[in-house]
């Protein structure tokens, strides 16, 4: 049988992605925005440590293998072994209960010591074994979604993705709305992810049927050789990304923190722009690598890190240039405009150094996951020295600029490796173009602030106003080459004629 989805467009696949991550986000963004309503910014504060003890928790006993799954299974998919496909997947998901299964029971053992270092407190610690839940679903659910990925099923991993995030926010914030309480967020985060769990378990063993079973050689050692350096990387690359907040909270309060994890909310939610292109071009370029086309990958790398460029750095640009009335508007809460600064800082910052998301699909896909091992220690490096440098003379705005240094040394060194590997090639030229068509519509919507004012009401206008002026700048100094306009065009079917036409009007030009 026929593994890869020969039928599929890549850019209808990018479009069911941005779906599922947008779910993600969106459901996300609305908790957070009924809940710092409804808590104190120091129970906020809180909620933000129950994500990062999650999100820790997960990167260690996930072991990286759900990055291993996309990889190998696109691989095999590439080579034409259909056999390792099936044995390698049910092997990284048995792997993958043991290792939840000792993350619930490390986190139970070790929740009075957690609950102090983190919150400084004792009496959380109920909760945190309560998380212990979360934590084993989540676990599972991005080893298995990896293995969605990894078989190129990107539509039914991303309505899966709508479906249970949409459950797993909105049902947390049900619950507290009900109880009023923090402990019903954590079972609401529960039920959500088991059920994804549950979903996904059924979807994989649906889709391995369609694999042929045969001969197959045991590869555990190549499934752990490759996904140590994930686990490694990724501990490091949690480390590198909390470093902050950690000092933030360590060396003034959790409402500080409160303050602060909200403006970084609303700079990771344009994180919903970069991850439909990691999810998709990692398993692409494994079956690239699989196929032996390593030429190909570079292209790719090249035309797609353009086309990322070109929707995220006007989208962070232009939160920057509305950051205050952004902040006042989300968090209905003055005290949150604190944070304006550091959230344009971080911005300018993400959107220069954007191609890194591109890069390190691209790294993964040629089995070199060692090397992000040295990428992330220097962005741990970095974040810890500049944030215990920075935040005391200059608090939030040191704490911004200690998170992106982290984007600015993960660049730098994944190119420097990916230009070792003959795996990357970058437009300098239409890069600069996209640069210069985004600083002209902020200087613009700054001049509208400055001549009508700061005002809530104006914002849709004002985000009008300025993509307008971006699309008519990048389409008079022309950013995309013809070819480039063909291949991406290529990715959509023929008859998908509003999306074709919304794209040329509005990216390719």
């Amino acid at each position: 049988m026929s593994g890869a989805n020969e039928g599929h467009y890549l850019g209808v696949d990018a479009v069911f992605q941005y779906s599922g991550a947008g779910a993600q986000i969106v459901s996300g963004s609305i908790f957070y925005l009924i809940a710092v309503r409804m808590f104190s910014t120091t129970a906020i504060g809180a909620i933000v440590m129950f994500v990062a003890i999650v999100g820790l928790f997960n990167t260690i006993f996930s072991f990286g293998l759900g990055t291993a799954a996309q990889h190998f299974t696109s691989y095999s998919i590439g080579k034409g072994d259909y056999s390792s496909v099936k044995r390698t997947v049910y092997s990284i998901i048995g792997y993958g209960f043991a290792l939840s299964l000792g993350g619930f029971v490390t986190l139970f053992l070790l929740s009075p010591e957690i609950s102090m270092i983190f919150l400084h407190t004792s009496g959380y610690t109920t909760l945190i074994r309560l998380l212990g839940f979360v934590i084993l679903g989540n676990i599972l659910f991005g080893i298995m979604n990896g293995a969605l990925l990894g078989s190129q099923s990107f539509r039914l991993s991303a309505l899966i993705s709508i479906l249970i995030w949409t459950i797993y926010y909105m049902g947390a914030i049900s619950l507290a709305i009900v109880f009023r309480s923090l402990d019903t967020v954590i079972l609401g985060w529960a039920f959500g992810i088991f059920a994804g769990v549950a979903i996904e378990l059924l979807a994989v063993i649906q889709i391995m049927r369609r694999f042929e079973s045969g001969k197959y050689k045991k590869n555990a050692n190549s499934v752990f050789a490759y996904s140590l350096p994930v686990l490694l990387s990724s501990l490091i690359s949690y480390g590198a990304g909390y470093a902050d907040r950690f000092v933030v909270t360590g060396l003034t309060s959790l409402a500080n923190l409160g303050i602060y994890n909200f403006s970084l909310l609303i700079a990771s939610s344009i994180g919903l722009i970069a991850a439909p292109f990691n999810s998709i071009l990692m398993p692409k370029f494994s079956e690239l690598f699989g196929k032996g086309r390593r030429d190909e990958i570079a292209e790719n790398v090249k035309a797609s890190s353009l086309l990322l460029t070109s929707i995220y750095v006007p989208a962070a640009l232009g939160i920057a240039a509305l950051a205050p009335s952004i902040l006042l508007l989300l968090g209905g809460n003055p005290s949150y405009d604190e944070g304006a600064e550091a959230l344009i800082i971080i911005m300018f910052f993400s959107a220069f150094f954007v191609g890194q998301n591109i890069l390190s699909q691209a790294i993964a896909s040629v089995r070199r996951t060692k090397l992000f091992v040295y990428t992330s220690s220097a962005a741990l490096v970095a974040n810890v020295f500049f944030s215990l440098l920075l935040i005391p003379p200059f608090g939030l705005e040191g704490a911004a600029l200690g998170f992106s240094s982290v984007y600015a040394v993960s660049f730098f060194t994944l190119y420097y490796f990916a230009r070792k590997e003959r795996i990357v090639r970058f437009d300098v030229f239409g890069t600069a173009k996209i640069w210069f068509s985004s600083i002209i519509m902020l200087i613009s919507i700054q001049a509208l602030q400055f001549l009508i004012g700061i005002s809530l009401v104006l914002i849709p206008a004002y985000i009008f106003v300025g993509m307008l002026i971006y699309i008519l700048v990048s389409k008079a100094i022309g950013i995309f080459k013809n070819e480039n306009k063909e291949m991406i065009l290529a990715l959509f079917p023929s008859n998908l004629k509003t999306i074709r036409k919304l794209l040329t009007i509005l990216i390719l030009h």
